[in-house]
C-alpha cells in the first residue's frame, strides 16, 4: 500500500506545481506542406496528451477516493477491535487472577512453617 501511497502523494504535488496545465495554444502556420504534416503530427501528439492528462486525473481522484475509503474503514475496525495483548485498555480480571496465581504457588517463609506445625 506503501508504494501507492507514494504514486498518489507523486501525482497530487505533480497537480498542484501544474505540470498538469496545458501549454500555449499551437497556431500552424499556412505554408510548406511538409510542415504542415509536422504540425499535424504535433497537433494530434498534442491531442493525445491532453487524453492522457484526463486519464490520470480521473485516476488520482478516484484512488483518492479509495484510499479515503480504506482508511476510513481501517479506523472502524480499531474502535471495534476486542481487547488483546498489546490493546491500551487494561484487562483487569486476567490482572487479578495472576495474582492470585502468583499468591499461591510461591508461599512465604512464616505460612511454610505454619503448615508444617
Amino acid at each position: 500500500m506503501r508504494p501507492l501511497l507514494c504514486a498518489l502523494a507523486g501525482l497530487a504535488l505533480l497537480r498542484a506545481s501544474g505540470a498538469f496545465t496545458a501549454a500555449e495554444p499551437f497556431i500552424p502556420s499556412r505554408g510548406d506542406p511538409a510542415r504542415t504534416a509536422g504540425c499535424d503530427r504535433h497537433m494530434a501528439v498534442h491531442g493525445r496528451l491532453d487524453v492522457i492528462e484526463e486519464t490520470v486525473e480521473k485516476t488520482v481522484e478516484h484512488l483518492e477516493a479509495e484510499v479515503k475509503g480504506l482508511l476510513a474503514q481501517l479506523e472502524e475496525l480499531a474502535w471495534n477491535l476486542p481487547p488483546g495483548p498489546f490493546s491500551l485498555i487494561p484487562d483487569l480480571a486476567e490482572e487479578t487472577i495472576t495474582s492470585e496465581h502468583q499468591s499461591r504457588s510461591h508461599p512465604t517463609a512464616g505460612s511454610d512453617t505454619t503448615a508444617l506445625l
